[in-house]
């Protein structure tokens, strides 16, 4: 007696609720399981079911032997929580070593990688690269960008959804026009084209990469007072988001923009003395940014504050941990309860954490022409 055939729809409702690594597995069973679970359908409908926070994607820097190269670990936040130790040595975590690239954000499971190599002459050469750590796969590189720039420039990194189009953004000053300029990179194709219908690129602060919320990339900018410059990927057009209101400190070298549990947030060092981080809970309503934490240094016994340093988050748990690290106090973490304001110093490896950003584990291939890694 022959076992029964479950209908192909039903299939595929099942295995749209199961992780990446089961269904990685499944498509070495057979051609059929494998043509269902990478077709570009149910590669959309596993996203909308897959967890969009679990996990944290580490931008790392070896401080022992001193090269310079990134490790990127996609780690799970609750392993990261519990094993802080352990953060980099976890059997389900991807490393990338290449000292000509570094990560500028994670959308959907796929990590962005951009090399920006100076010539002699002034000009810089830009080249992109996708990586899905959970496939291990990564793309070959991109048609290359040349621009003639000075050191300001700008990166951002997302999905639009409208067209199920991932795009990489590049904005730099150009010295030869003497304005700002914006070109951007669609996965997949073969060139990099202007971008930004209006307003016309305000004054772009240090930050390199712009972060990835809700459609949109955001830098912290300057138009008259400290703002935050959001820019649409679906229209390419750009709008302000103000900072909470009554906000009024001169937060340009010591401040940074996060994004924990899917939402906008920023972080200031306050008069060296307070660790402050906002959250805007809705994205685009200014009304709903929200203080988050407001503690003093010295009750999360940091005694290590300096006139240019400020503490990082890493992540934000469901049940309202927060991670935080220094660039300059790399083995020594900090685990914030925001809801018993309980405070735990964890040791970490000798390797720096440059940034954090929020990643899920997917199926999407990373384009064109994706080989193993």
């Amino acid at each position: 007696m022959s076992l029964p055939t479950l209908p192909r729809d039903l299939i595929k409702e099942i295995f749209s609720y199961l992780p990446v690594k089961p269904l990685v597995r499944f498509t070495s069973i057979s051609k059929h399981y494998k043509s269902l679970i990478f077709d570009s359908e149910f590669i959309k409908l596993h996203l909308q079911r897959s967890p969009k926070h679990a996990h944290v994607l580490l931008t790392l820097h070896d401080v022992v032997d001193m090269e310079d190269f990134w490790v990127l670990t996609p780690c799970s936040v609750r392993y990261s929580l519990e094993h802080p130790p352990s953060i980099v040595k976890e059997d389900e975590c991807r490393g990338f070593k290449d000292n000509t690239y570094y990560t500028i954000g994670s959308t959907n499971g796929l990590v962005c990688l951009i090399s920006d190599k100076e010539e002699n002459n002034g000009v810089k050469t830009i080249c992109v690269r996708f990586w899905n750590p959970t496939l291990r796969l990564r793309s070959k590189k991109s048609p290359s960008l040349t621009i003639t720039t000075s050191s300001d420039l700008h990166f951002g990194f997302g999905y639009d959804d409208s067209s199920h189009t991932y795009k990489v953004v590049a904005v730099f000053w150009d010295v030869t026009t003497q304005k700002w300029e914006g070109r951007v990179h669609c996965m997949g194709d073969s060139f990099w084209r202007e971008t930004l219908a209006s307003p016309e690129f305000p004054v772009l602060l240090e930050s390199t990469v712009g972060l990835f919320v809700n459609g949109s990339v955001n830098w912290f900018a300057r138009n008259e007072q400290l703002v935050i410059f959001s820019l649409d990927l679906q229209k390419e057009t750009g709008k302000y988001l103000s900072l909470p209101a009554g906000f009024n400190e001169d937060i340009n070298d010591i401040s940074a923009l996060a994004v924990l549990r899917g939402c906008l947030c920023f972080c200031y060092d306050h008069m060296q003395t307070h660790f402050v981080l906002w959250e805007m809970r809705k994205f685009g309503v200014e009304d709903s940014w929200t203080r988050l934490v407001n503690v003093s240094y010295a009750h999360l016994q940091f005694d290590n504050i300096q006139n240019d340093w400020l503490l990082v988050p890493v992540c934000l748990s469901e049940n309202d941990v927060l991670l935080l690290v220094s660039k300059e106090v790399p083995d020594d973490g900090i685990m914030y309860n925001l809801r018993d304001d309980r405070v735990e110093h964890i040791e970490l490896p000798d390797t720096n954490i440059w940034y954090a950003d929020e990643h899920m584990q997917s199926l999407v291939v990373p384009l064109p022409h994706p080989h193993p890694h």
